[in-house]
């Protein structure tokens, strides 16, 4: 039977990797320390897959056509793509797509009355180029994404999302292969961007939301509104479904933050955070 080895949560700032100079040192190296961190320990699992919870930010799923989850289906994914590799300063790579298991995932969710939207194709950017430089620097694991739209509302609620990494997470236990799979969600925590508050961390907030994932406690996080998010969070906050949805997939399972650094030039509270039983 497949199992789940690994679970990471982490923050997909582009300006991590993009411009990490504008940052304060100590900041910077905290930060990436976390990261090296979660490199290590995803690498003694030796994942044969990596599940990625992420979001769009609109370059797929314009305002014409907004799935709440879909999943990839490609055969690779640009992370980063030549385009977008020189604002991020990661050479552009292609990571090999999951097909089989992603297939899989989409057909027993038709099955079992989860309709996931499917994508051929996906234009990515931060979501995963920017994790996937720290976590899997030789690009040799194979991925298969599930996006959550986090961008426009109405959005699927916390408490959906969960749901969707619960019947994630069965899925994966109940393949037939002797996987070894590795979930990763990315995403938040707090930043407000294009808004009159772009800018704005809420360390308060964030710490509060690592609190509870670090007792295992997820319930408050599932009651979240929209607009609780909007508020405390930012429009960026509503990135927090995707480490929700995570969290879904491996119940009772806690998580220990190896950083956390509000870091203002990168407009976002950022987080590396190990999951385990």
């Amino acid at each position: 039977m497949a199992e789940i080895v690994a679970a990471a949560l982490t923050s997909h700032a582009p300006l991590m990797t993009g411009k990490p100079e504008i940052s304060r040192p100590e900041q910077r190296e905290r930060l990436y320390a976390g990261f090296h961190e979660l490199q290590r320990r995803m690498a003694a699992t030796r994942p044969d897959v990596i599940v990625m919870f992420v979001n769009d930010h609109l370059q797929n799923f314009p305002y014409s056509n907004l799935p709440a989850f879909c999943v990839g289906l490609a055969d690779a994914y640009d992370a980063p793509s030549p385009g977008s590799s020189r604002f991020m300063r990661i050479p552009p790579r292609k990571i090999a797509g999951a097909r089989e298991l992603s297939m899989a995932l989409l057909e027993q969710g038709l099955a079992s009355g989860f309709d996931f939207a499917f994508s051929y194709e996906i234009d990515t950017w931060d979501e995963l180029a920017v994790p996937l430089h720290f976590l899997t620097p030789e690009g040799d694991v194979p991925i298969a994404p599930i996006y959550t739209n986090c961008a426009a509302p109405p959005l699927p609620t916390p408490a959906r999302c969960h749901q969707m990494g619960a019947f994630v997470g069965d899925f994966i236990r109940s393949r037939p292969t002797r996987e070894r799979v590795a979930l990763v969600a990315t995403g938040g925590i707090s930043h407000w961007v294009g808004t009159p508050q772009t800018g704005r961390i809420n360390p308060e907030w964030d710490q509060r939301f690592l609190d509870h994932i670090a007792r295992a406690d997820v319930e408050p996080l599932l009651r979240l509104t929209w607009a609780e998010i909007e508020r405390d969070g930012g429009n960026g906050g509503q990135e927090i479904r995707n480490w929700i949805a995570l969290l879904g997939a491996v119940p009772g399972w806690k998580g220990e933050a190896l950083a956390y650094e509000p870091v203002m030039e990168w407009i976002t509270g950022c987080a590396t955070v190990w999951v385990h039983p």
